[in-house]
């Protein structure tokens, strides 16, 4: 052959080889430290540094070719055909295995670490958590600090590890479960099952269950819930065999109904068939589980013992229910829905009507779309309410919460049968305890009281309403409204409102607020409107003023006329006085006729003002008869003044015996009485009013009573003597006080505001203010305790006063001891409050582990498990759901903490499926079709995987089969 032709069947043969070769060396590396070798690998992250050796991110092996390996995060290795590191220091180094999180290792085949410092040493093993270790094949462990070391087995909870991190709980049985915290199965036990804390199953123990903390094995093929000293009922057990050797758990139900009894006479007895239960679900998709249920309805369904479920869509759960309409729901014991579309749940329920709803024990909703909660409450009338214990709602459209309250009244109809009185009742409210409406539109809020079974305390009113406790409005008296306690409205009162304790009323439109003895101020009253129409209250700053009244009218009223000064009229002239007029005087005065008291020196003054309608008090410079006699006339000054004395004669001219030459102004001087208003006012500003003698009032619209008062401020006062007032809207009550700054107010005496201060207040004797916007109780060396203050807002805006309690308080728990106290007080409660959060956590997180499958006709119930964990705390959750049809499943679920006091959380569920499709038959492919097919192309896959893998081999055969051609070929040329 000549050398062209074969360099070209040489070069053929070698384009033909790679032609059929497929070797592709696609690798992702991104990061410092991160290294992906060939082939089809990925390496993201960096690498980590520790005790001077830097540890590389590496997906791949640098001595043998691995395919789709990933090694992301720090210091991952993905070193196997298919294997997965994510994280920080994860290892998988078997194929298709997975490491994530923390320094996890998962070293053989399609085995998984998942969390911090999890190992998985078996294949198809499964480590989650932190700490846990799995050697064994095709096991799990879930938690904390768990070991598995059997096959086919699993721990799910908290174990423990000593120092040198040896695990001290250990699963070591195969076909073995550990559900819980701190339990151990020995090697050798194996098909053991612990669900509990603090369980151990020692060695040559198979095919035990052990339920609950701190129970104990009863040995092999056996079922222990507790130990030798705890001891646990066991519930919801399935029937076990009676017979004269069996050692079965029976059921109350059983020991109830007699051990060993004679099978046919109790068929005969109960009227079941051969089969010992009648299910009797007659109509179209309807279900009927248990003994003697009957669902007739189309749709119907009646679980448990007795249950009927008699019409289209209704149902019935428990012990003898009965839903006997349509779309209508019993579930519990004895309970009777017997209205379109009612509900009744609990304990002997009655839901009579359409849409009613009874839910409790003993409650009965008869009216349509009525409802009632609770404890023996009845709701009779339409649309009605009953909410809590022994409530009884009779009028229509009415509602009761609380405790044993009425509303309403029963009739005698045709039958003589006692139904409700559309006449009483109507619309109307209860809240509270023991208290009875009858009136329409009304309401009643409080506690009244029953004396036996009779209501002391009704609101018979149309449109009414008491709030408080102990009230009652009677029949005919509408309209009326009660705040307070102890109050009664009778018969035939209208538009009344009361208000306070036992306040009263005894008339219509009238607002009381207290009674003849017990009388209330109203306070913070605004200024109503003074006119000949106005139905306002008027404030006592109004009638003190007087501003914007008639006075024509007022003048009219007393009898007096227009001229009169009306401040202090009295009648006090004494000239129209007759002779018996004065007979009567002198027979009052206790004084003879006589003609020579024109200067009034020597009468009784008080007797004269009282005659004379003026006030009482002592005139200046006034002496008693008495006191005139020992100062004026004696024996011897008598015989020798007696030739000067005036003789009657001369007297006479001064002052007749009716008066009328008297000298007026010297007896109102001497009697302390003004020209016209009975008493002196010396006031010359407007407005102003002085009374006393030496009192002076210069300021406008100011007021002074008492002795040589002195009041130039404007609107201020001063009462007493002898006070003085410069400042304007300031008030002095005492003696010898004085004010000079303007909104200051003494009640006192002794005491002086300066100039300048505005705005306070001194109270007491000698006390002292220095400065405005002040209250002074007292002075330096004569402070004055204020006693019987009540406790003030403690807050960072608050300005009220805080009394001694609060501040000896606030001291103790100032103190070292009473902060650390404080401290510790408040952390125990967090610490409370963050412990039931974690265990509500892991509960709930327990039960949404929960899901059942999809429906299967031929497996309609399911079993499901699972692990709950938040922070510290986990969980297991145990649950059931059945499929009645397609359309409609029930679901039930059950959580247990992993604490010693075991906490737990349950739910049931249904679920109903509507629409157009629902409860449409329709073919469907049988879930175990589906299964064995994915089972046949698992298979399948595999055997394809195995067919690429050996061509990828032969592959690989192929290229170093042309590296030695192309050796050969070019040792051939050369040669040639």
């Amino acid at each position: 052959m000549k050398k062209s032709n074969l360099k070209l069947s040489i070069l053929s043969l070698l384009i033909l080889l790679i032609q059929n070769s497929h070797a592709d060396e696609y690798n992702y590396q991104a990061g410092l430290g991160s290294i992906a070798y060939p082939n089809r690998n990925v390496a993201v992250g960096s690498s980590y540094r520790e005790n001077n050796v830097e540890n590389k991110n590496v997906a791949g092996a640098p001595d043998k070719i691995i395919d789709y390996a990933t090694a992301i995060g720090i210091a991952n290795k993905a070193t196997y055909h298919y294997s997965s590191a994510f994280g920080f220091q994860n290892e998988s180094t078997a194929d298709s295995s997975s490491a994530f999180g923390y320094r996890n290792k998962a070293n053989r085949g399609y085995s998984s670490a998942f969390g911090a410092r999890n190992m998985t040493k078996g294949i198809y093993s499964s480590a989650f958590g932190y700490m846990n270790k799995v050697i064994g094949d095709s096991s799990s462990a879930f938690g904390a600090r768990y070991a598995v070391t059997g096959n086919s087995s699993g721990a799910f909870g908290v174990g423990k590890t000593s120092f040198s991190d040896e695990h001290e709980y250990i699963n070591e049985g195969n076909n073995s479960y550990m559900i819980g915290n701190k339990n151990k199965i020995a090697s050798g036990s194996d098909d053991n099952f612990i669900l509990g804390n603090n369980v151990s199953i020692g060695a040559a123990i198979t095919k035990s269950v052990v339920l609950g903390d701190s129970s104990t094995s009863g040995g092999s093929n056996t079922v222990s819930v507790g130990s030798a000293t705890l001891k646990r009922k066991i519930v919801n057990v399935g029937d076990g065999e009676i017979s004269a050797t069996s050692t079965d758990a029976v059921t109350g139900k059983q020991l109830y109904s007699g051990d060993g009894i004679d099978t046919s006479a109790w068929k005969n007895k109960l009227g079941v068939n051969s089969g010992g239960v009648i299910n009797t679900g007659t109509g179209t998709d309807s279900t009927a589980v248990e003994v003697n249920n009957i669902a007739k309805g189309n749709s119907s369904s009646a679980f448990g013992y007795r249950n009927e479920a008699s019409e289209e869509n209704s149902s019935a759960f428990g012990y003898f229910n009965t839903a006997g309409r349509k779309n209508s729901s019993a579930f519990g014991r004895a309970n009777t829905a017997s209205g379109e579309n009612s509900s009744a749940f609990g304990y002997f329920n009655n839901a009579t009507k359409e849409n009613s709803s009874a839910f409790g024990h003993w409650n009965k909703a008869r009216g349509k779309n009525s409802s009632a909660f609770g404890y023996k409450n009845i709701a009779n009338g339409e649309n009605d309410s009953a909410f809590g214990f022994l409530n009884i709602v009779n009028g229509e459209n009415s509602s009761a919460f609380g405790y044993r309250n009425n509303i309403g009244q029963l009739k005698k109809d045709d039958w003589g049968d006692f139904v409700p009185d559309v006449n009483y009742g109507k619309q109307s409210l209860v809240f509270g305890t023991e208290y009875s409406v009858t009136g329409n539109y009304s309401g009643v809020f409080g506690v009244g009281e029953l004396n036996g079974n009779d209501y002391k305390y009704i609101n018979e009113g149309n449109n009414s309403y008491m709030i408080g406790n102990k009230n009652k409005i009677a029949s005919g008296s509408d309209d009326n409204f009660i705040l307070g306690n102890n109050v009664a409205i009778g018969t035939g009162i209208q538009n009344s409102v009361v208000l306070g304790n036992n306040s009263t009323v005894s008339s219509s439109n009238t607002v009381s607020v207290g009674s003849a003895t017990l009388k209330r101020k109203i306070v913070n009253v605004g200024d109503g409107e003074i006119s000949a129409t106005s139905t306002d209250a008027v404030t006592g700053k109004q009638l003190y003023s007087g501003d914007g009244i008639d006075t024509s009218a007022w003048k009219n009223k007393l009898g007096v006329g227009n001229t009169v000064d009306l401040t202090s009229y009295t009648k006090r002239d004494t000239s129209n006085l007759t002779a018996s007029d004065v007979t009567t005087w002198q027979s009052k005065l206790d004084v003879t006729k006589k003609a020579d008291y024109k200067d009034a020196n020597d009468i009784d003054v008080d007797k004269w003002k009282t005659k004379l309608g003026v006030g009482s008090g002592i005139p200046v410079d006034a002496y008693t008869k008495t006191e005139s006699d020992n100062k004026f006339v004696d024996k011897t000054s008598y015989n020798t003044d007696k030739s000067n004395f005036a003789t009657k004669n001369d007297l006479g001219k001064f002052a007749d015996a009716s008066s009328t030459n008297i000298d007026v102004n010297k007896w109102r001087a001497r009697l302390g009485v003004g020209s016209s208003s009975g008493t002196t006012n010396t006031s010359t500003a407007t407005g102003g009013l002085a009374l006393g003698e030496g009192t002076t009032v210069t300021g406008e619209y100011s007021t002074a009573v008492g002795y040589k008062n002195n009041v130039s401020g404007n609107h201020s006062g001063a009462f007493g003597d002898p006070n003085v007032v410069t400042g304007n809207h300031s008030y002095a009550f005492g003696n010898n006080n004085t004010i000079n700054g303007d909104n200051n107010f003494v009640l006192g005496n002794n005491v002086t505001i300066g100039a300048g201060i505005q705005n306070s207040v001194a109270l007491g004797n000698n006390s002292t203010v220095s400065s405005s916007n002040e209250v002074s109780v007292g002075s330096k060396g004569k402070e004055r305790k204020i006693t019987n203050v009540a406790d003030g807002e403690v807050s960072a805006t608050s300005t009220d006063a805080v009394t001694g309690k609060q501040l000896y308080k606030a001291m103790q728990n100032s103190g070292a001891t009473g902060i650390e106290n404080l401290r510790n007080e408040v952390y125990e409660k967090i610490d409370d409050v963050k412990d039931e959060v974690r265990g509500v956590g892991s509960l709930s997180a327990a039960l949404a582990g929960l899901h059942p499958m999809q429906y299967d006709p031929k497996a309609p119930a399911q079993v499901m498990a699972a692990l709950g964990q938040y922070k510290n705390k986990q969980s297991v959750a145990v649950g059931l759901s059945y499929y009645f049809n397609d359309r409609f499943m029930m679901s039930a679920g059950v959580a247990l903490s992993g604490e010693k006091k075991t906490k737990s959380m349950a739910n049931v569920g249904f679920t109903l499926k509507l629409g157009k499709g629902s409860g449409v038959t329709y073919q469907e492919t049988p879930q175990y079709v589906v299964q064995n097919e994915v089972k046949r192309l698992t298979v399948e896959n595999q055997d394809l995987k195995a067919k690429v893998n050996k061509q990828d081999n032969k592959m690989k055969e192929q290229d170093e089969k042309i590296k030695n051609l192309e050796e050969k070929l070019n040792m051939l040329l050369k040669n040639k």
